[in-house]
């Protein structure tokens, strides 16, 4: 009966490849077959706390986290943020195209498992977003794609741990110090009373640029008494 109805839903609202968008046939469970080899992801040298990609491998870190301001331990993502995974992220946020969140979640685990084992994360918290926001867009892309990685790695998720309480401007059309400012505040725990149930928390997005919102997440947590903040990011943005 479940597979019927599986069946049913899979005709009604058939699942798509994440890059070309095209309908998945049954034996193509995430992506079609004629883009499987289109996505790259990052490849070393990478920077040992963003995992952003670096230019030479006598350095250790990007320029950003070579300042040493980041708030959070460490954080790990797929691919670059250009090319056709560009366009696929933004068919996820905008375009009601939630099945690619199962992609997504594979590529993380396949990729970035050992790098989320060494993190030893309790549970997985998706990066909020705006009650407007959500009602303007009907989901939080962040919650969809750690709800699969839950499925796929057994780690618990909780997206009831912290809410966006500043409808704040789109990140991208700011510089990094408009960032930082626009985050001022934008976070709060769901329920400031209670103590906070996690030592290790590692946030999920589908996309780190400066480590902005991961930084304003991981200092608000870490001051309700979290030891040690991760993230993970299905892209992730330019050399640093």
């Amino acid at each position: 009966m479940k597979k019927r109805a599986g069946n049913i839903l899979d005709w009604i609202y058939p699942r798509r490849c994440p890059v070309c968008d095209g309908i998945l046939e049954k034996k193509e469970p995430y992506i079609c077959r004629k883009c499987a080899g289109k996505l790259k992801p990052v490849e070393e040298p990478r920077c040992r706390k963003c995992s952003k990609p670096i230019r030479s491998w006598t350095e250790e870190y990007c320029v950003e986290c070579g300042k040493g301001k980041h708030a959070y331990e460490k954080g790990y993502a797929v691919y670059p943020y250009h090319g056709p995974i560009q366009g696929s992220l933004m068919r996820f946020k905008y375009a009601q195209r939630q099945e690619y969140a199962g992609f997504y979640a594979q590529a993380i685990r396949i990729y970035g498992g050992d790098a989320i084992q060494r993190m030893q994360p309790e549970v997985l918290v998706p990066v909020p977003i705006h009650k407007k926001k959500l009602r303007t867009r009907g989901y939080n892309q962040a919650e969809v794609l750690a709800r699969q990685l839950t499925d796929q790695t057994g780690i618990p998720m909780d997206a009831d741990l912290v809410l966006r309480k500043k409808n704040t401007l789109p990140q991208k059309e700011l510089d990094h110090e408009e960032r930082r400012r626009n985050l001022r505040e934008a976070f709060a725990l769901k329920h400031p009373d209670k103590k906070l149930p996690y030592k290790r928390i590692l946030l999920v997005d589908d996309i780190y640029t400066t480590g902005s919102t991961v930084d304003a997440l991981a200092a608000l947590l870490k001051q309700a008494g979290a030891e040690e903040v991760c993230f993970v990011a299905v892209a992730i943005g330019n050399t640093g």
